[in-house]
C-alpha cells in the first residue's frame, strides 16, 4: 500500500510540474503550483505512516498551514493582476502600471 501511495504522490507532484512549465496564465499556475504542494503533503503522510515518524507528521501539519498562506497570497496576487491589467495572462503585464 506504501508503494502504491508514493506513486499516486510522485504522480501528482509530475502533473503540477508539467502545469507550470506549460501553461500561462496566472490562474492555471496558480493551480499547478496547489498541485505540487499537496503533492509534498502526500508524501510526507505517507513517509510518517509508514515509518511511524512523528515528526514527518509535524512537518506535513505546518506545510498544509504554509500551503493555506499561500494560497491566500496567490489568490490576492490574481486579484491584482486581474485589477491593474484586465488579463489573466502573465505575458499581458504592463509592470509600470503598477509602480505608480
Amino acid at each position: 500500500m506504501f508503494e502504491i501511495q508514493l506513486i499516486f504522490a510522485v504522480a501528482l507532484f509530475s502533473i503540477g510540474l508539467y502545469g507550470i512549465s506549460s501553461k500561462s496564465d496566472f490562474l492555471r499556475i496558480f493551480f499547478a503550483l496547489e498541485m505540487l504542494l499537496n503533492a509534498v503533503i502526500l508524501m510526507l503522510a505517507v513517509s510518517a505512516q509508514h515509518l511511524n515518524l512523528a515528526q514527518n507528521l509535524s512537518l506535513a501539519y505546518m506545510v498544509i498551514v504554509l500551503a493555506t498562506l499561500e494560497a491566500a497570497a496567490g489568490v490576492l496576487i490574481f486579484m491584482i493582476a486581474h485589477k491593474v491589467s484586465n488579463k489573466i495572462e502573465p505575458d499581458g503585464f504592463n509592470v509600470d502600471r503598477i509602480s505608480r
